[in-house]
């Protein structure tokens, strides 16, 4: 009996693990925003254009919202769901901040992701892609 609830406790472990979800696939990479609400993005392949990275230990994501830098939790689930915490930015005045504005509000209304050939999905509720990464 002492073995199984062992066995069991290292299968609910294994079945958590963050190497389970794409997350772990994510760690570190770069994602340009290319396209906001079916809008596409204008970029210039610098460290200033809109971008997410992940941290998958720790559930954090970082970036820029093409001025500032922003910052804030996410969690991500089976079944392709995705949200993200309060997400904080630094506050240096920006030309285009209204595009900035829009990004991360935009995230608050992300709930699902899907990922594909090098591109990231992120969807709102119904299911319609708000943002895509590459």
């Amino acid at each position: 009996m002492k073995n199984l609830l062992y066995l069991s406790a290292l299968l609910f472990i294994f079945s958590c693990s963050s190497k389970s979800f794409p997350d772990a696939k994510w760690e570190g990479k770069h994602w340009t925003l290319v396209e906001i609400s079916g809008i596409p993005v204008q970029t210039s392949g610098s460290e200033k254009d809109a971008h997410l990275v992940f941290d998958s230990r720790d559930k954090e994501v970082t970036g820029s919202g093409g001025c500032n830098q922003i910052f804030g939790p996410y969690e991500i689930d089976k079944k392709n769901v995705l949200r993200f915490g309060e997400m904080g930015a630094t506050r240096m005045a920006c030309q285009d901040s209204p595009f900035e504005n829009k990004f991360l509000e935009t995230l608050k209304s992300v709930r699902y992701y899907e990922y594909s050939e090098g591109e990231l999905l992120l969807k709102n509720g119904d299911k319609k892609v708000i943002l895509k990464f590459q």
